[in-house]
């Protein structure tokens, strides 16, 4: 009895022995429990999400006795004082790692482990501060967002592109494919108006008399060369009349007394300019996109290379140059950086060189930027130049001698005043529908002229369309064939003379249709006209016109 009770405990305690050395090799081999703390898993591949540069809590089902990370510059695992059975983990660098965990009981877990940004918190961050806008975070290669959907402001772009930027720290990176709703195209109206306006006043006066022996001049301004001195008189004989100086071209009056053999060349001149430039511009563009227009061309100069034929040339940009920076704002306001610029040439401002003369030029321009609405218009005015210039040339104390000093001095006054007055409309636009696009472009309504009418009409460009130039006995002129030809009188087939043309007698109501043989006929007045018009007469009477009044 007693054989048998020791033998069944032997028997017992081997079986327990052996069931117990199955259930530690079992749960050495077993999957890696779960996490009961904050720490995410990923539903696909169970690897353990841990938030760049944030800390989670991993908490096991038991005691931990060992930690091992295989990367340890991605993560960072290290004992949660308040709990025995937990860990700290950080997200020190975005990547993929391992971490073996190696429990009391001798038995071991493995866990895969994927520090990135918190894209929950991204998400939520986002939604929070824009909440109009619908965008989607899509984690991309290596440490880098990828920003997707729609934003209603172009503000809210680059909101969203900091917030993303912070979230992944340094050495991360975002691709910002955001989308901005709304219209995003621009159009850019700009009208630059330009008046340059010039007066000058000169006064100057030479004058001469030469005798047999004495001869007296003064020369001023240019305005004559003399000639005493130049033996003249004496080659001529005694008593011949030689004038003392010699007009030149700036004297616009010139007078003569032949018996004293004087002279007298004035300049009395009141010179006045006005010069208008007028330009409107107009340039489409995206969005926070700039964009240029040139409206003119190129002036030759002369350059500073020189070739064999002598020196080189320079073109030059001159009309009405715009750059243009526009970005529509989410409240429907347009923030617009604009440069406009002017620039024409002027001989005035041009020099003479050894190699030929190279003009100068005029030029104005503006920088500014203004935040306004769809379709106001912004003026950039003030910008008057004034310039006064006077000079006076004085023969020495007789140019100072009251009423005297008339003859012995020029002057020259000169005032010019410049006016730049620009206009900058911006306005919203979007692309044509089908059905507005235009029919008819310019040039497309017209077409060459035949033989007939460029040799005898003298039509260079006529309205596209069959024309029968006569009618019958009436004359159907080229606008009359156009395809506006209805909004006219005299409506029918004038221009093939089918039915309802000149020779059934249509074209009467129109004041082409030729009267009866000695009858005097009044056409119907036009649309437009006077009830009563002249009678024209079958022979070679007088026309007689009915008093109108008007």
């Amino acid at each position: 009895m007693r054989l048998t009770t020791l033998l069944r405990r032997r028997v017992l305690a081997a079986t327990a022995s052996l069931l117990g050395l199955i259930g530690g090799t079992a749960l050495a081999q077993q999957p890696a429990p779960v996490p009961t703390a904050d720490v995410k898993v990923d539903k696909n591949t169970g690897a353990l999400i841990v938030p760049l540069g944030g800390v989670v809590k991993f908490a096991a089902a038991k005691g931990i006795s060992d930690t091992l990370v295989q990367n340890e510059d991605v993560l960072l695992a290290r004992p949660d004082p308040m709990n025995p059975k937990g860990l700290l983990l950080t997200g020190r660098q975005a990547g993929a790692t391992r971490m073996q965990l190696t429990f009391e009981d001798k038995s071991r877990a493995n866990y895969d482990v994927i520090v990135q940004p918190d894209y929950d918190l991204l998400r939520s961050v986002i939604r929070r501060t824009v909440p109009t806008a619908a965008v989607e975070v899509v984690p991309g290669v290596g440490n880098t967002i990828i920003l997707t959907g729609y934003v209603t402001r172009p503000e809210d772009s680059a909101l969203v592109e900091r917030i993303a930027t912070s979230a992944v720290g340094q050495g991360g990176g975002v691709v910002n494919a955001l989308q901005i709703g709304g219209a995003q195209h621009v159009a850019i109206d700009v009208l630059v108006a330009q008046v340059d306006r010039s007066e000058i006043r000169e006064r100057g006066i030479s004058f001469g008399t030469q005798g047999t022996t004495v001869g007296f001049s003064s020369v001023l301004g240019g305005l004559a060369s003399s000639n005493i001195g130049s033996g003249a008189g004496i080659a001529a004989g005694p008593g011949a009349v030689i004038a003392a100086i010699n007009p030149g071209a700036n004297a616009n009056i010139v007078v003569g007394i032949v018996p004293s053999s004087t002279t007298i060349a004035l300049r009395a001149l009141r010179t006045e300019g006005v010069a208008k430039f007028l330009s409107e511009p107009k340039v489409i563009t995206q969005s926070g996109r700039p964009a240029q227009l040139l409206a003119g061309g190129q002036q030759a100069v002369l350059g500073q290379a020189s070739g064999i034929n002598g020196p080189g040339v320079t073109l030059e940009q001159v009309g009405t140059q715009v750059n243009v920076l526009p970005i529509v704002l989410g409240n429907g306001k347009i923030y617009l950086e604009v440069t406009p610029r002017f620039r024409s040439a002027n001989a005035g401002r041009g020099v003479t060189t050894a190699f030929g003369f190279t003009t100068g030029f005029n030029e104005s321009s503006v920088q500014s930027s203004v935040l306004m609405e769809s379709g106001q218009t912004y003026a950039i005015g003030g910008l008057i130049e004034s310039q006064v210039q006077g000079s006076a040339e004085k023969v020495p104390y007789l140019g100072d001698l009251p009423l005297v000093s008339t003859l012995f001095s020029s002057v020259r006054y000169e005032e010019r005043e410049t006016e730049l007055l620009i206009l900058i409309t911006p306005r919203l636009v979007d692309a044509l529908d089908c059905n507005q696009v235009p029919k008819r472009v310019p040039g497309r309504e017209t077409r060459s002229p035949d033989d007939y009418e460029l040799f005898l009409e003298s039509i260079l460009e006529a309205p596209r369309g069959q024309r029968k130039v006569w009618n019958g006995k009436c004359y159907v002129p080229a606008y009359k064939c156009g395809p506006s030809s209805a909004s006219y009188p005299c409506e029918g087939n004038v221009c093939t003379g089918g039915a309802g043309g000149c020779a059934t007698g249509s074209c009467a109501t129109g004041g082409y249709a030729a009267p009866a043989a000695g009858v005097a006929t009044a056409p119907a007045a036009m649309p437009g006209t006077p009830e009563s018009a002249p009678v024209v007469p079958t022979g070679g009477e007088t026309p007689v016109v009915p008093d109108v009044k008007k």
